[in-house]
């Protein structure tokens, strides 16, 4: 086991996160701490953050040492980004804040704060194609990906805090002032491309997805949830309406910092950054127009964290996040690999059958074989009443690579009981779900609860397993069994047959077993 400390020396906020490395390559952020230093607003007309601003930095990283000493952190990645890159004496802050604080430090790139914030943000979502935005305290990394490779970056010399001051945005804004720095940010793109083809590489592409990180989309985020009285407290994979972006824009350049401050869902320690910040944002919405505009929690730190702990994977990337993620959460908390696997593989053969009279297509495939594996995850809380923590640890837990909805449609089946229960289990989120979304997650339930009992019962050796699906029975046929005894819960049956329209029959090969009966649900 290891403990790795990853620091953040942001033009805003100095952060920490301090993640604990298991066996298998599994892991789980165990502190997290953060100071609002604005190292961005402290660069003077001469370009220098002086003395005082490394003292005051090395004294909360000599608190975050300590912090990370408490969980036996002694490998520490720590990066300074915008601000320190942008000062003159940047170097000697560094020596500075390294010397007093025993904590390495390395000035990252822009081009390498871009990738880094790419790899925290891909290695958390399931996107495979679009745009990519950081807004930082000093500067706004641009990024293009596609099939989750970059094709192109560019870090800009702007953000929340250094536009706020150049602008006048910390308050009600000038007439004209948004404008400009939306010019601002063009001639910084056009500066950057190569072969003088200006801002054309960051070109609207209306089917696509835009990915927001940084601490003013966490923020819109938050604003609009509580406007919205959104039921999951959660921001990571929250899909914003880009309209409502160019919307607050507006809002908050009109009103002063003070009024910022009431608005639900935004602290007063952002107020004053919000009207600069939403403006750069709402400014690559304008230039991309995305049909999807993401929030991701993971940024810059995850990145740090992925590409030491992914350093052999090519570009530092999971394949298939969900798949990833729920290896994560089946070793934390101690559920039998092996088992999950196998229950895994049965459901999958089931689904496969059965998706058509579901109605769900392919994309609930990955649901279903995630959901198998963390069926049982709750009784890493409590065995008793193991259904309920499993919804819980669900809904709740860093589950990746699936949006809102598709995460409560995973914690119901992985923790159904009945169709009854599912139903109270999902109604407070009912903002978040589709029209039948309920059923979907009941015929997931029912073939989870049938791929467990078909597991148990041959005492997982069910594989290979053949399904076919018949106008009015499913027929099962397993690879083994248990001899005889064997009959489907009526309960269960008729479940079944409410839910697929079919009878549910069970048998084992006749060349391996000639005495047995098929084992056939009750009409």
């Amino acid at each position: 086991m290891e403990a790795v400390g990853i620091i953040d020396i942001g033009s805003n906020t100095v952060r920490l996160s301090v993640v604990e490395i298991q066996s298998e390559g599994t892991y789980r952020v165990r502190h997290e701490e953060k100071a609002g230093l604005r190292l961005g607003a402290r660069l003077g007309a001469d370009d220098t953050l002086g003395p005082q601003a490394a003292q005051e930095t090395a004294r909360v990283l000599l608190g975050f040492a300590w912090a990370g000493a408490q969980w036996g952190v002694r490998k520490w990645i720590a990066v300074a980004t915008a601000a320190v890159r942008q000062a003159r004496d940047g170097e000697a802050f560094l020596r500075t804040v390294s010397e007093r604080s025993g904590i390495p430090l390395r000035l990252l790139g822009g081009e390498e704060e871009a990738d880094l914030g790419m790899v925290g943000a891909l290695n958390t979502l399931a996107e495979r194609d679009g745009y990519l935005i950081d807004v930082g305290g000093a500067s706004t990394e641009v990024t293009r990906f596609a099939d989750r490779r970059r094709i192109r970056s560019v870090s800009l010399p702007l953000g929340a805090v250094n536009a706020t001051a150049a602008f006048g945005l910390a308050d009600r804004a000038p007439e004209g002032a948004i404008p400009a720095l939306e010019e601002a940010l063009d001639r910084a793109v056009a500066g950057d491309a190569a072969g003088g083809d200006g801002p054309l590489w960051i070109r609207p592409e209306p089917d696509g997805t835009l990915i927001a990180l940084g601490g003013t989309a966490r923020a819109l985020a938050k604003m609009d949830r509580r406007r919205r009285r959104y039921p999951l407290d959660a921001t990571h994979n929250y899909v914003l309406d880009p309209e409502y972006c160019r919307t607050m824009r507006d809002r908050l350049a009109g009103m002063p910092a003070r009024e910022r401050a009431r608005i639900p869902g935004l602290g007063a320690d952002r107020a004053d950054l919000m009207a600069a910040g939403t403006a750069i944002l709402a400014w690559a919405v304008a230039r991309t127009a995305p049909q999807r505009l993401v929030i991701s929690g993971g940024g810059l730190r995850e990145g740090l964290f992925y590409s030491y702990l992914l350093r052999d994977r090519p570009g530092c990337l999971y394949d298939d996040v969900l798949e990833a993620s729920t290896h994560n959460l089946v070793h934390l908390y101690g559920l039998p690999p092996q088992r999950a696997a196998r229950v895994a593989a049965v459901a999958g053969a089931l689904w496969t059958a059965l998706g058509p009279l579901a109605g769900a297509g392919p994309e609930a495939t990955r649901l279903v074989l995630a959901a198998a594996q963390l069926r049982g995850v709750g009784s890493g809380i409590s065995y008793y009443d193991w259904r309920r923590h499993t919804g819980y640890i669900l809904r709740e837990a860093r589950l990746f690579g699936c949006d809102h909805r598709e995460r409560l449609i995973l914690a119901a089946a992985a923790a159904f009981e009945g169709a009854s229960g599912l139903r109270e289990t999902l109604a407070p989120f009912s903002a978040v779900l589709q029209p039948g979304d309920e059923r979907l997650a009941v015929r997931m339930g029912l073939s989870l609860a049938l791929a467990e009992l078909i597991d148990r019962e041959t005492h997982g050796r069910a594989l290979p397993l053949q399904v076919t699906c018949l106008p009015s029975a499913l027929r099962v046929t397993v690879a083994a069994g248990p001899g005889s005894g064997w009959a489907i819960p009526v309960a269960l049956a008729e479940d079944f047959r409410k839910w697929f329209g079919r009878a549910l029959a069970v048998t084992r090969p006749i060349a391996a077993v000639a005495t047995d009966e098929p084992r056939t649900a009750p009409n």
